[in-house]
C-alpha cells in the first residue's frame, strides 16, 4: 500500500539524454543504462546522439531515438560556421522535444556534448539542465594554452547548469575548487558496471586461476583499454617488459583498439615481445577472458573512474594501477592493489613482481572483501530516478 501510495506521488519524468558518440567507453554505457532503465521505470526517455559508433547497433531500433548526422565529438575550429549552424540545428531539436513535453530535463554525457548540450538546452528554455562528469577533459597532462580554453568552456557553462552529478570523489573536489556553486548542486552517484557478468559470487564457472599455494608457473596481466594517449599503454608496455625479464612465463592480454594499435604493435615487435603481449582487441565476452587472468593493471593519465577497475574486482583481481582520478575510490593500496604514481612505470614493475613472487600476498589482495553494490545498474537508475524527481 505504501508503495502504491509512493508511486502515485511520483511524477512522470521527460528526460532527453545527449551524447556525441555511441562508442565503447564508460560515459556511453552509463547514458545506454538509463535510457533503457527510465523507459522501462515508466517513464519518457529520449536519447539524442551521433549516428557513429560501435553502440549504435545496440539502441537504432529503440523508441525515442534521435541520431543526428551532423553531432560530431570532434570540435572543428577550421570550420566554426559549420559548428554553429549544428549547434542552432540542435537547439531546434530540443525545442520540438520541449514542446512535447514541457518539464523537459537535459542531461548530458562527455566534454562536448555537454558543453553544447546544456548551452543548446538553455537557449531552448529547458529550465533543468544536468551533466555528468566522468572525468575533467582538462589535465595536467596538455599545455597551458589548451588547458585554459577547456577549463574556461566548462567554468562558463557551469553556470547555467542546474546540477552536476559525479562519478568519483576526486571530481567531486575538483570541481568545488574550480567552480563557483558547485558545492550546492552536485550528486555522487557511481557508473553501474555489468554486474552479473563480472561478479564472481554469481558465476557459475569455475575461474581459471586457481588459489596459489607456493608459486605460479605462469602468470597473465591483463587490462581494457582503448589505444588513445589518456590510457597510456607504452608504460605499462615497458614495465612488463622489465617484468618478463624477470619471470619470462608472464603473459600480458589487452583488450581494446584504437588509433595508437600501429604504434604499439610496432613497439611489441621492435622489442620481440608478439608471445608475451597479446592485444585482443575489442571483445564482447570481457569477463570471460578475465578469468584466466591474475592481476589487472593500468596506466591511464587522466580519467574518472574507470568502469573496468570496479569489473576488475569484481572479479576478485588485484588490481595495479596510476594513482589517476577517481581509482582510489575503489583501489586501496595495500589491501585489494596497489597505486603508482604517475609515470613510474619501474616501480609498476617492481610491485608487478612482487606479487608474483609473494603467493600470499597475491592471495589476501584478490580476495579482499569489498562493497561494490552501488556500481549496479538499479542502483543507479533508482538514483537518478530520485534525483530527477526534486526539479
Amino acid at each position: 500500500m505504501r508503495l502504491d501510495i509512493f508511486k502515485m506521488i511520483q511524477k512522470e519524468l521527460n528526460i532527453l539524454y545527449i551524447i556525441t558518440k555511441l562508442e565503447l567507453g564508460g560515459a556511453q554505457k552509463v547514458c545506454l543504462t538509463l535510457f533503457k532503465g527510465l523507459a522501462n521505470s515508466g517513464n519518457n526517455s529520449i536519447l539524442m546522439s551521433g549516428d557513429e559508433g560501435v553502440l549504435v547497433n545496440e539502441v537504432k531500433n529503440s523508441q525515442n531515438l534521435i541520431l543526428l548526422k551532423n553531432l560530431k565529438r570532434e570540435v572543428s575550429f577550421l570550420n566554426i560556421f559549420y559548428e554553429v549552424k549544428n549547434f542552432f540545428s540542435l537547439i531546434k531539436e530540443i525545442k520540438k522535444i520541449k514542446k512535447k513535453y514541457p518539464d523537459l530535463i537535459v542531461h548530458t554525457h562527455s566534454t562536448k556534448a555537454g558543453i553544447i548540450g546544456r548551452w543548446a538546452a538553455f537557449f531552448a528554455n529547458v529550465k533543468n539542465r544536468i551533466h555528468t562528469i566522468h572525468g575533467y577533459a582538462f589535465h595536467d597532462h596538455q599545455n597551458k594554452i589548451l588547458w585554459f580554453f577547456i577549463y574556461f568552456a566548462e567554468l562558463i557553462t557551469s553556470l547555467i547548469t542546474t546540477h552536476f552529478i559525479c562519478v568519483s570523489s576526486k571530481d567531486i573536489q575538483i570541481g568545488k575548487k574550480l567552480f563557483p556553486g558547485f558545492s550546492r548542486k552536485h550528486s555522487l552517484i557511481r557508473a553501474a558496471v555489468e554486474w552479473d557478468k563480472f561478479y564472481s559470487g554469481e558465476k557459475d564457472v569455475k575461474p581459471a586461476r586457481p588459489e596459489p599455494v607456493e608459486g605460479f608457473e605462469r602468470f597473465i596481466f591483463g587490462t581494457v583499454s582503448c589505444f588513445k594517449k589518456q590510457k597510456n599503454l607504452i608504460d605499462l608496455f615497458k614495465a612488463f617488459k622489465e617484468v618478463q625479464k624477470k619471470f619470462p612465463n608472464s603473459i600480458l592480454e589487452v583488450i581494446g583498439d584504437g588509433i595508437l594499435r600501429s604504434e604499439l604493435e610496432q613497439w611489441i615487435k621492435e622489442n620481440n615481445l608478439e608471445k608475451n603481449i597479446i592485444l585482443h582487441g575489442w571483445q564482447q565476452n570481457v569477463a570471460e577472458i578475465m578469468l584466466n587472468w591474475n592481476v589487472f593493471v593500468l596506466t591511464s593519465l587522466w580519467e574518472g573512474l574507470p568502469c573496468a577497475i570496479v569489473e576488475a574486482r569484481l572479479s576478485k583481481l588485484p588490481v595495479i594501477a596510476y594513482d589517476t582520478g577517481g581509482i582510489s575510490d575503489v583501489i586501496l593500496h595495500g589491501k585489494n592493489g596497489f597505486l603508482i604514481k604517475q609515470k613510474d612505470w619501474l616501480s609498476m614493475a617492481n610491485v608487478m613482481l612482487k606479487i608474483i613472487n609473494d603467493t600470499s600476498l597475491y592471495n589476501n589482495l584478490k580476495n579482499y572483501p569489498q562493497d561494490l553494490n552501488e556500481f549496479k545498474n538499479s542502483s543507479m537508475v533508482e538514483k537518478h530516478i530520485n534525483l530527477y524527481q526534486n526539479f
